[in-house]
């Protein structure tokens, strides 16, 4: 009796402990499941790239951050691959962040992982350098975190950081569809919880139950839906400025402990001709006057009247201070009275009171100088970079396609801070300084980037916020080769590399030796696998006498395909040239062990084994 009565309770324990474990079970178990069936599983940030050996940037990562993948934009793949094993002499770097990382509207050659790229390897000849862009658009610092440890898997020296632009409206901005009441810590948790096997097939379920068809009608409509207002300091702005903070703080710290210097650049963006897009409503009662003001304030300037113009300004901003087209008024009087100074402070307060949040406001460049200052990142400050290359240090067209993003000259100035700032680090090899006007004469970036980039501005600029209504735009009909080539790009019919590819074909046929260099050395920086691009770049930067940027490319034809004696011969006459000639004779006497190459040069090698007699 007494053994029946102490066993009940023990019973009761190991039933209740079952039920309350069950569930965790029934979970554990699924998710093993699921493991080992590949069901429920991310989007991984790098993939297998189609030649063996290296890996590619994913561009369906970002599916990862909506809720309904279908909905998320595709970003177009351009960026080229990185060798899966980090060379014993290799040098990494990783760019992360938004559109502006990502070199829009032109792609990835003028971006500053492509700009980089020609420009360290020059610095570094001797060294494999690596550029790894991760930046996509519409990232923000919430997406940049939930990357990070998959960039810390591949080993950069470096990581380098800009962004903050896409912040309100990226995945987890406040105006986005993939936040949690505006709760950076639940928002983040979220993303956590879909590294979750059975979490990330619940979404990818849901997400499928919504048809094509109602995702582009959500597009169609949101159309013709106002577009959302922020005004500043308000809860929303206040909430995304806090969720920039922490994400900033939790990137840096993450980094920081794994021994990853990190380059982090403050934001530049159209200061001066870009007017706001929305200005806050005004009181009723100075709504008359204030337009009216304004109307003689256009007046006036239009006339160079600059008394009037600040007289007028300053009326406005008395009328509606927190006004933004108060303070843009004020900008344009103070530049034509030439207060450079004030002028700035105006067009700054007037961006930071623009209603559309699609420029980071000032206070986000004040988060990033205090992060760095923090969390022992290195500060570049690629606003100031921009300011002082502009007109009354104020940044304007000069620069900037639009809104925020640069235009050519202003891509190779947003490299070029960073190219200057990673010289000065201590944990990268010593380099050769290339000088700015030297890297710039030769920028990655081909005429038929620039064409097509020229025509996505235009595509951008005809559709909201920047006109009313969004209008129909298609590019010219084509005056030229270049033309053609790009526009079949932009419509589709062919690749970014297809369209390299054709380029080159016609610059060779034209015998315009500088752009087909050009856009040779653009093929082998984009295709680092291929060996007859590589000799093709570095072939004609030595027939251009450009020897230190030739022999990188010569080394790495000569690596990828070792038993071409074309590719070892070249290699040899740029070490000759470079003068080091016992480089040059040890790379001759590997030729001279190969069978002559299909198309190299009747008797080549025996010429050189007559030349150079081999040492026994």
């Amino acid at each position: 009796m007494s053994r029946h009565v102490g066993h009940k309770p023990q019973s009761r324990r190991s039933l209740f402990f079952t039920i309350l474990l069950a569930p965790f079970v029934a979970i554990a178990t699924i998710e093993v499941v699921f493991r080992l069936t590949a069901v429920g599983g991310l989007e991984p940030l790098f993939i297998d790239a189609p030649v063996s050996g290296y890996l590619q940037v994913n561009t369906g990562v970002i599916d990862r951050f909506f809720l309904k993948p279908q909905a998320a934009p595709k970003p177009r793949a351009q960026a080229p691959p990185f060798l899966e094993d980090k060379p014993a002499d290799g040098v990494r770097i990783v760019v992360q962040g938004g559109s502006s990382a990502a070199g829009f509207p032109y792609g990835w050659a003028a971006s500053p992982a492509a700009m980089l790229q020609d420009r360290l390897q020059a610095s570094m000849p001797e060294r494999t350098v690596e550029i790894v862009s991760t930046a996509m658009p519409e990232s923000n610092s919430l997406m940049l975190l939930d990357l990070a440890d998959e960039i810390i898997d591949i080993e950069p020296d470096v990581v380098v950081i800009y962004v903050g632009h896409d912040e309100f409206a990226a995945p987890g901005g406040a105006i986005a569809a993939y936040s949690s009441d505006r709760s950076p810590e639940m928002t983040r948790l979220l993303l956590r919880l879909r590294r979750l096997r059975l979490v990330e097939a619940g979404f990818q379920v849901y997400g499928a139950a919504v048809s094509m068809k109602e995702i582009e009608s959500a597009r169609t409509a949101s159309v013709d839906r106002p577009i959302p207002r922020i005004p500043y300091g308000g809860e929303v702005f206040t909430a995304v400025q806090k969720q920039f903070r922490e994400n900033l703080a939790l990137l840096l710290q993450k980094y920081r402990r794994h021994g990853i210097p990190v380059l982090i650049g403050t934001l530049a963006s159209n200061e001066q001709h870009q007017a706001p897009f929305i200005a806050a409503d005004l009181p009723m009662s100075v709504a008359k006057p204030w337009h009216e003001t304004l109307a003689d304030v256009e007046a006036v300037l239009a006339s160079g009247d600059t008394d009037a113009a600040i007289a007028g300004a300053g009326e406005l901003v008395k009328l509606a201070p927190e006004n933004a087209m108060s303070w843009f008024a004020q900008g344009e009087a103070s530049l034509l009275r030439g207060r450079s100074s004030e002028a700035r402070h105006a067009f700054l307060k007037a961006k930071d009171l623009d209603e559309l949040r699609v420029r980071a406001p000032e206070s986000f460049n004040d988060i990033i100088r205090a992060a760095a200052l923090e969390h022992g990142a290195v500060l570049v400050d690629v606003q100031q970079a921009f300011a002082v290359r502009s007109p009354a240090g104020i940044i304007g067209r000069e620069l900037m396609r639009e809104h925020q993003h640069p235009n050519i000259d202003g891509y190779f100035y947003l490299a070029d801070a960073y190219y200057a700032a990673l010289r000065q680090m201590d944990s990268l090899p010593s380099s050769i300084e290339v000088p700015a006007a030297e890297a710039r004469s030769h920028m990655p970036v081909t005429a038929v980037d620039r064409v097509y980039g020229e025509w996505r501005a235009q595509r951008l600029l005809h559709s909201r916020p920047f006109v009313a209504d969004t209008a129909d735009w298609a590019p010219p009909k084509p005056r030229n080769a270049i033309q053609t080539i790009a526009r079949d790009w932009y419509e589709g019919r062919s690749s970014w590399r297809e369209a390299l590819e054709q380029a080159q074909d016609y610059y060779r046929k034209q015998g315009d030796r500088r752009e087909f260099s050009r856009v040779a050395v653009t093929r082998a920086m984009a295709n680092p696998a291929d060996p007859e691009a590589a000799h093709a770049a570095g072939s004609e930067l030595l027939a251009a006498e450009e020897v230190s940027r030739a022999i990188p490319f010569l080394r790495r034809a000569a690596a990828l395909a070792p038993g071409n004696g074309r590719y070892l011969v070249s290699l040899a006459m740029a070490l000759d040239m470079a003068g080091r000639p016992e480089d040059a004779l040890v790379v001759r006497e590997q030729a001279m062990t190969v069978e002559p190459a299909p198309g190299a040069e009747p008797g080549l090698i025996e010429k050189l084994r007559s030349e150079f007699p081999r040492k026994e």
